[in-house]
């Protein structure tokens, strides 16, 4: 995929960066295809560049005291992967594999500070995304100390919402390929409590789940439920829009 007359407005790249920059990106950028279930880094590499995603579906996982891993992050098309390994170090605390098959652009880290330096609004948007990354780790250390299982449920529903979307195919159904035990992990409770609480969101005609489906029926009373403060990144304004 070609920046400079790529159509994806989700892409963080495309849309903030000066078009006479666009070329710079194209030059330097590698094109990476991985199959679905593969890792794109691993806790402990070196980081040597940041990831864009052109298409696909990512969970981004670390690892815990009993050597398991925890889903913290689910990352979409236009989503930024990498950036967490971007410190002293420059190595990555946490690693990334692919829940479909996925497209990848992969960027140097020396060219992607070049990009920083010289277009503002890329350099802005990647500061607020790092506030953004912040408040919702925030958001799942909240949600593993302190939040019931009903709550810890319906906030990742909605996480996955903001991650992946809706489904173009199918009405109200969440553009997800995550396996009840991924959605278990993810929302940090056990899977006979996650089903118990499924079952009740279905009950309340929140939810309509439907095998490993689920369709949302009721949005708003999902996100009051969760209490969960959303900040939905408005790619195509370069600006942050806070939502409830």
């Amino acid at each position: 995929m070609d920046c400079r007359d790529c159509s994806n407005k989700k892409c963080y790249i495309n849309s903030n960066c000066l078009s006479s920059w666009l070329e710079f990106v194209q030059k330097f950028k590698t094109r990476k295809l991985f199959s679905a279930g593969l890792k794109v880094f691993t806790e402990g590499d070196l980081v040597t560049g940041i990831y864009v995603i052109c298409s696909g579906k990512i969970k981004i996982t670390m690892k815990t005291d009993k050597a398991d891993e925890t889903i913290i992050r689910l990352a979409g098309d236009g989503q930024v992967l990498g950036h967490r390994g971007i410190s002293k170090n420059m190595v990555y605390p946490i690693s990334a594999e692919t829940l479909e098959d996925s497209e990848l652009a992969f960027i140097p880290h020396e060219e992607f500070f070049k990009l920083l330096r010289h277009n503002i609004d890329l350099s802005f948007f990647m500061m607020m995304f790092f506030a953004d990354e912040l408040m919702r780790s925030e958001q799942k250390l909240r949600l593993h100390v302190l939040k019931s299982d009903k709550e810890k449920v319906a906030s990742s529903i909605c996480m996955i919402i903001d991650a992946f979307g809706y489904s173009k195919g199918e009405v109200n159904k969440i553009d997800s390929t995550l396996k009840m035990s991924e959605l278990s992990n993810f929302a940090e409770t056990p899977k006979p409590r996650l089903t118990r609480v499924l079952n009740i969101l279905s009950g309340s005609k929140i939810i309509n789940r439907v095998d490993n489906n689920i369709y949302i029926l009721d949005e708003p009373a999902l996100r009051e439920m969760a209490n969960l403060e959303k900040y939905p990144i408005d790619v195509a304004d370069n600006k942050f829009t806070k939502k409830f």
